[in-house]
């Protein structure tokens, strides 16, 4: 479902060399994951897609009421809302382990050592593991409201890093042309000058690694509907 593992995984130590150099802790994959495998999937996702009403006190991105997110996995304590879709879980499940490797891989690149204590953080480093804290699927319209989930930090700042995987135009409930959506994508507010924005036209199959309280936005569309996964994880260091 993904893309040449060897291949994919010099990609991003290659880009992360790079976005290192300008103090940037996010990371965007062209067709990471297979757009056909994506494809797959949307004939059920559309059949269970059921998004379920949460409220945030004080707002993420100046909203406290969001219902346009199907919640696959959630926080202890039933963290945003108590009952995940257990059907989309399974559904997904194998995209969401690929993209556990891809994260963790992403991660060990970003947050590698380079001091005089090289080799034990290497080796702590690779002994890494992650472990996904919320899942769920975002179903953005131009509906008020709907359009776009604006500037934030995911997990108001408590989660380790998260990853974001655009999905499929919607081709099946409407002709393509309908669905399409116009507008869309990420924008980042990071590196050394953080006042700049930094866009990405994500489509199907892109995915987006995001480290710890990075700012950011889902892009305002203004027709069509554009789908999205989300994940938020926690990083686990081995035990010296």
């Amino acid at each position: 479902l993904a893309r040449d593992k060897a291949a994919l995984y010099k990609e991003i130590s290659k880009q992360v060399v790079r976005h290192k150099l300008q103090k940037l802790r996010h990371l965007v994959v062209k067709h990471a994951i297979r757009p056909e495998y994506l494809d797959s999937l949307f004939p059920s996702l559309l059949e269970c897609f059921d998004p379920q009403t949460v409220h945030y006190n004080g707002g993420i991105a100046k909203i406290t009421e969001w219902k346009i997110s199907c919640y696959l996995e959630v926080m202890e304590g039933g963290i945003p809302c108590t009952n995940p879709n257990l059907k989309l879980l399974d559904l997904f499940r194998p995209l969401l382990d690929t993209c556990n490797d891809l994260f963790l891989e992403w991660y060990r690149q970003q947050h590698a050592c380079n001091n005089d204590n090289k080799n034990i953080n290497d080796n702590n480093n690779t002994r890494r593991t992650c472990h996904r804290l919320m899942t769920f699927i975002t179903r953005y319209t131009p509906a008020p409201g709907e359009q776009a989930l604006l500037k934030h930090v995911d997990g108001a700042g408590k989660v380790d890093g998260s990853c974001v995987v655009a999905l499929p135009v919607d081709k099946w409930s409407a002709p393509y042309e309908i669905n399409e959506f116009h507008g869309g994508g990420l924008t980042f507010w990071d590196g050394r000058n953080k006042r700049k924005e930094i866009h990405y036209d994500t489509r199907s199959g892109d995915v987006a690694f995001i480290d710890r309280a990075v700012w950011h936005q889902a892009d305002p569309i203004t027709r069509g509907t554009r789908w999205a996964l989300v994940i938020f994880y926690k990083v686990d260091s081995p035990r010296n």
